[in-house]
């Protein structure tokens, strides 16, 4: 008997090795099952505040080119949400603290908004010294200042609030478009003088929320590595030291042309079909095949929309192929929900090679 077992074991060790894409295979039901926890939502949240202590925020738009108009406060309202995504752990060689990737330009939505405000409020010092009295900018300056702040209560205003509120928006950005934008001042110079005047800063804050009820405080991450250069992936990795979430593993099969796959991630449109969706965080999957392989994108039919970008293009193995960073828009700017783009995991590992030695 001992003889027919060993003769047996000897037989299954010559047998070939099972290829690994056939390896530990599973239902979509039971990958979803596993895997929603893995996958977060990211919110990017900015505060703004000028050099003479007071808080900025974008409150409205002017009448005659629709320009963002920024109101000022002596107290800080904290935070407000300027963008938003998808994060997922990712599976490193560190473990002394928790990595996140997403996009680039998810951790970057808040930038618009910053050099609108900068440019709002150096414009606004330049017309302070432009059409102040008695030769006191500052005076004039504090002026307009409350002047804007009517913004903060549009449908109370006056009819002579009204107009003068519109009259001094439209010609703040007036005066940016006549001395201080590029075309106007090359070198940067006039512009950046007026806004070291002003002085404007941002702070920009990471959250990452995981799948839940949203009373459940959220994760502050901090920006690890984020993609600065043309050549770059449109990548992001963010740190987190005190939540120890399962990471997601890359796949080490690469990926195939019409191989089965799942979109998982937080995209907007969602929350208009779930009455509830502002009671809780969930992600939503979305099932395709990879259309086309490339060297540094994969293609996918699953349907990709805005709230998509940063998250994981996941195979039947339960294991990520791909970063999803860009949908397809048509000529008139709608979205071509069936033409997604992923960022492949070879990429991923250029990026950042020192998390996966």
């Amino acid at each position: 008997m001992f003889r027919q077992i060993a003769i047996l074991m000897i037989f299954l060790a010559a047998l070939p090795a099972m290829p690994e894409q056939a390896r530990a295979v599973e239902s979509w039901e039971k990958l979803d099952h596993r895997l929603k926890g893995q996958v977060y939502q990211i919110n990017v949240g900015l505060k703004l505040r000028l050099g003479n202590g007071l808080w900025a925020q974008l409150a409205d738009y002017s009448p005659k080119f629709h320009y963002p108009v920024f109101i000022t406060t002596a107290d800080d309202k904290g935070y407000r949400v300027v963008g938003f995504g998808t994060s997922f752990p990712i599976k490193v060689s560190r473990t002394d603290r928790t990595y996140f990737i997403t996009n680039r330009h998810v951790v970057d939505s808040g930038d618009q908004i910053i050099r609108e405000c900068e440019r709002f409020y150096a414009a606004m010092r330049l017309y302070a010294e432009q059409t102040a009295t008695a030769g006191d900018p500052e005076k004039r300056f504090r002026e307009l200042l409350s002047i804007i702040n009517f913004g903060a209560r549009k449908d109370q205003m006056s009819v002579a609030e009204r107009a003068t509120y519109q009259i001094t928006a439209d010609a703040i950005w007036d005066t940016y478009d006549t001395y201080l934008c590029v075309k106007a001042d090359p070198q940067r110079l006039l512009f950046n003088r007026y806004l070291t005047q002003v002085g404007v800063a941002a702070e920009v804050a990471y959250f990452l929320h995981a799948p839940g009820p949203v009373t459940q405080p959220a994760a502050e991450a901090q920006l690890y590595k984020v993609a600065r250069l043309e050549s770059e992936p449109d990548l992001a990795i963010l740190t987190v030291a005190s939540v120890r979430a399962e990471p997601l593993e890359f796949d080490s099969v690469p990926p195939t042309e019409g191989q089965e796959i799942q979109v998982i991630g937080y995209p907007a449109a969602s929350e208009q079909i779930d009455i509830d969706a502002s009671k809780y965080y969930s992600p939503t999957f979305n099932t395709g095949r990879i259309s086309r392989v490339a060297p540094h994108i994969l293609q996918v039919d699953a349907p990709v929309t805005t709230g998509n970008s940063g998250g994981p293009v996941v195979s039947q193995r339960g294991k990520a192929v791909g970063v999803v960073a860009v949908r397809a828009l048509s000529e008139r700017g709608g979205e071509l929900p069936n033409f997604g783009g992923a960022i492949t995991i070879q990429s991923v590992h250029s990026f950042a090679p020192e998390l996966f030695q």
